[in-house]
């Protein structure tokens, strides 16, 4: 039996290999063995790859790692560029892991990314989870047949509870226990269909060593709970953020009595049923702000520990270190055998990491997936400096990805994940040199130059004590009230309860990741970020990346290879976002100044930097707001459907919800074509205007700004699904506009020095 298990999972591992390569059946030969306790050796020889490995994941690791060092091709999340060449004779790459445990996904990845993949974009994704050394991953898709099944067991109908579970791009906050009653909710045809891929893409999981980490039953229960089963105790969540702010969350059922017992046992004997059973589940108890309602935690705990085991008896119950949790009685009350923590961002545990349990170290690349370049290559390149030997932390027993959403910044992901396979820290300025020849086809030193400049600005440290403050016109529109250029007045109180949440969470939560783009803010003379969370400031100047692009654009003159072409449509992109800083700032100082001729021509300026941005992301792929919209529609069984996913997948990406949530305005606000060229352009047009109006003694209209997003978020408009234009024409133009802003900018060496 172990000899056909073992021939099956090669079989599919050479199967992935082969999509991942372009090579033929005959040129890729895999090999699983006991021989090699969890890792890879990979050879070539005779125009044949032969990967010989613990198991089929690493098989699939093997050959990416293959790729890079042996120069042949490249495996990246963005940019894999297939084999083109005959393999070199007798190149061999070995790697053994430095820990048992690979974890990737933020549980909001089922929102902000994969909500709408189909089987082929799962097989995809898969393939690439394998081949960074991933081998578990949360899974949200197609659990709420098992929350319609469990529920309508305790006396709901079936509409109520397709109506709880909101629609498939905000189904990971229910089962965070953040939100509830999304939208319409669901249907049951989309249920099914979810359902079905979801088992599918478990198939898939499983036959490339990748264990899918499935929610647990943590006691979120729909509206009305305790007057459908008798006896039960639920205990009201509030709003989502502390009780302060956002929407109203759904009950918690306490799980010390009976009542979270009995239905427990029905969401996992449901579980079973639908997609068998995995050996991990995730439960957040008391997650981001929520309460046990006098119930004593490590009691509740206990609780949630047993149901699972007695549905699992192998579970391991896995948690996330983030906002406080998990608190040191919960741990202590449920002993450490049976609980794995994952340290969101690296930074939560202690010399004793968490007091016993295992626990994997994480980065959290992004929030909501947002496309700014984000991330300390040097910091990340130096991690196993710290875990390895008898100093590193106690109970440390794996890595873990925790990005909230993945189409962005492949080189954090690819360096992060190669720590998988690293013995010490990583040589980052040879890595560097190795990846972007690999991943560009040949060497060459603009490229390099390039790539060093970043490692000093966008992909250098990102703390930095220059925050800048909130804006009279955010708060404002965060408040939901309507926002009069000739009155801006900052909603004070609403401010202050804003600066309560932000001391409190700063308490639990350090502060982490990038600002992002003025061009999606909430137009403001004094704008400075879009989303709530962030540092509202730069950690780099805002000319600074110019000679990166420069440099890069003289490459693409030379190379041609799809990670080339991405890097170059990203890196122009970020280059209009910082240059957009200092466009607003001319705005601004020529309104000040009440001068209208240098105002007008200011606002002229800052709308065409926006429409250039618009024309470079439209040239890729992964830049396109259509393509997005396309994989919503066409999850909707009919057309009314069909529009309605696609205004929530619209949704999340400007007003996140509806009118109680506006505090989550542009959280997961992306620089796509489409939203850059028409939405975020109609919003600075319409509001430069109010302000115009301001200047020039004529009246002014409030602008209610979750009105703007809901009316566009309503329409019909159509954006194109495929790429158009020449990118280097694209990036170019962008370049010329930066460099009059901001001037040529800096070198990487003279960015270090500064």
């Amino acid at each position: 039996m172990t000899r056909n298990r073992h021939d099956a999972s090669a079989v599919e591992a050479a199967a992935a290999i082969r999509r991942l390569s372009g090579l033929p059946d005959e040129a890729v030969r895999v090999v699983l063995t006991t021989e090699i306790d969890d890792g890879f050796r990979a050879r070539s020889a005779g125009g044949v790859l032969t990967v010989t490995a613990s198991d089929a994941g690493a098989a699939v690791a093997g050959y990416a790692a293959f790729a890079r060092r042996a120069g042949v091709a490249h495996v990246s999340r963005i940019g894999t560029r297939p084999v083109t060449r005959r393999l070199p004779e007798g190149a061999e790459v070995s790697g053994d892991a430095a820990f048992g445990r690979r974890v990737a996904y933020n549980l909001t990845v089922g929102g902000y990314t994969t909500p709408f993949y189909d089987r082929a974009q799962w097989e995809r994704e898969i393939d690439l989870l394998a081949a960074s050394g991933v081998n578990a991953a949360h899974l949200t898709l197609g659990q709420e047949l098992v929350y319609l099944k469990t529920f309508q067991r305790c006396g709901y109908g079936e509409q109520e509870i397709l109506r709880w579970l909101g629609p498939p791009s905000h189904q990971p906050w229910l089962w965070m226990n953040n939100i509830q009653n999304f939208g319409r909710g669901t249907s049951g045809t989309l249920v099914d269909r979810r359902a079905a891929l979801a088992r599918k893409v478990i198939e898939r999981m499983r036959h490339l060593g990748i264990v899918p980490i499935l929610p647990g039953f943590s006691g979120t229960v729909p509206p009305g709970f305790a007057e459908r089963w008798a006896g039960s105790r639920t205990v009201p969540q509030g709003r989502w953020y502390k009780d302060l702010v956002g929407p109203v969350r759904p009950d918690w059922l306490d799980s010390t009595t009976d009542a979270y017992a009995a239905v427990a046992e029905m969401f996992y004997a449901e579980q079973r049923a639908a997609f068998g059973t995995t050996g991990m589940w995730a439960v957040d108890l008391i997650h981001e702000g929520g309460h046990t309602g006098g119930t004593d935690l490590g009691a509740a705990a206990r609780g949630v520990l047993e149901a699972m085991t007695a549905a699992d008896p192998d579970a391991t119950w896995v948690m996330q270190a983030w906002a406080g949790n998990p608190r040191r009685e919960l741990l202590e009350a449920v002993g450490t055998d049976r609980v794995v923590v994952l340290d969101l961002t690296g930074e939560s545990h202690r010399d004793d990491g968490f007091g016993g349990p295992e626990w994997v170290w994480g980065i959290l690349p992004d929030y909501g997936g947002r496309t700014a370049l984000y991330g300390d290559l040097a910091d990340v390149a130096s991690l196993p400096g710290r875990w390895l030997g008898d100093s590193g932390p106690r109970g440390l027993a794996g890595l873990a990805d925790m990005a909230e959403g993945l189409v962005n910044n492949p080189v954090l992901w690819d360096l992060f994940h190669d720590l998988t396979w690293a013995d010490g820290p990583v040589d980052l300025g040879e890595w560097m040199r190795e990846w972007t020849t690999s991943r560009y086809g040949a060497a060459d030193a603009q490229a390099e130059e390039a790539w060093r400049n970043l490692l000093a600005t966008a992909y250098g440290p990102w703390r930095h004590g220059r925050n800048g403050g909130l804006p009279a016109e955010t708060v404002q529109a965060l408040a939901g009230l309507p926002v009069d250029a000739a009155d801006v007045h900052g909603a004070p109180a609403f401010a202050e309860m804003l600066a309560q949440l932000a001391g409190e969470m700063s308490e639990a939560v350090p502060a982490y990741a990038a600002t992002d783009s003025v061009i999606a803010a909430v137009p403001s003379l004094d704008a400075n970020q879009a989303s709530l969370v962030g540092p509202r400031a730069l950690a780099h100047p805002e000319g600074a990346l110019i000679p990166a692009l420069r440099a890069l654009l003289d490459a693409a003159g030379r190379l041609d290879s799809p990670g080339l072409s991405y890097d170059l449509v990203d890196l122009a992109r970020q280059v209009a976002d910082d240059a957009a800083r200092a466009a607003l700032r001319d705005v601004a100082d020529a309104a000040r100044a009440r001068e209208i001729g240098a105002y007008d021509a200011a606002a002229r300026r800052l709308l065409v930097l926006i429409d250039a941005q618009e024309a470079v992301l439209g040239t890729n792929e992964h830049f396109l707001l259509g393509g997005w919209l396309a994989d919503a529609r066409a999850w909707g069984a009919q057309e009314d459907e069909a529009a309605y996913l696609t205004m929530e997948a619209k949704r999340l990406l400007t007003s996140w919800g509806y009118e109680d949530a506006t505090v989550l305005d542009a959280y997961a606000n992306r620089s796509w074509a489409g939203l850059v060229g028409d939405y975020y352009r109609s919003r600075w047009a319409l509001w430069l205007d109010e302000v115009r109006a301001t200047l020039v003694g004529e009246a002014t209209k409030p602008v209610d700004w979750y009105v703007q997003a809901d009316r566009w978020n309503r329409a019909d408009t159509t954006y194109p699904e495929r790429p158009s234009g020449d990118p280097r024409q694209a990036a170019a133009a962008v370049l010329d506009l930066a460099v009059r802003f901001v001037g040529e900018g800096v070198s990487g060496q003279q960015e270090r020095d500064v």
